[in-house]
């Protein structure tokens, strides 16, 4: 295996930083196209999953604190 010096990963059709830097700029446009989208849908299961967990956690968070809040007096034997 032969390293060319930089750090782009061992697959040898992998993007390296000679292959971008000796691409047309058509090409880099569209690997940034590609870059961006990529980053785009990732961001955007990131974000469902963290409104699905505060969603989730909101659900059962009322019970939770129904339970918790309702302070129950003590039975105090009267005296009179």
């Amino acid at each position: 295996m032969s390293t060319t010096g930089d750090d782009a990963g061992h697959c040898s059709n992998g993007l390296t930083a000679q292959k971008f830097r000796e691409a047309t700029p058509d090409e880099r446009a569209v690997y940034r196209k590609w870059l961006r989208g990529i980053i785009f849908v990732y961001g955007a299961l990131l974000l469902m999953s963290g409104v699905a967990a505060v969603a989730s956690y909101s659900v059962a968070r009322p019970t939770q604190l129904t339970k918790l809040s309702v302070p129950h007096a003590p039975a105090w034997p009267r005296t009179n």
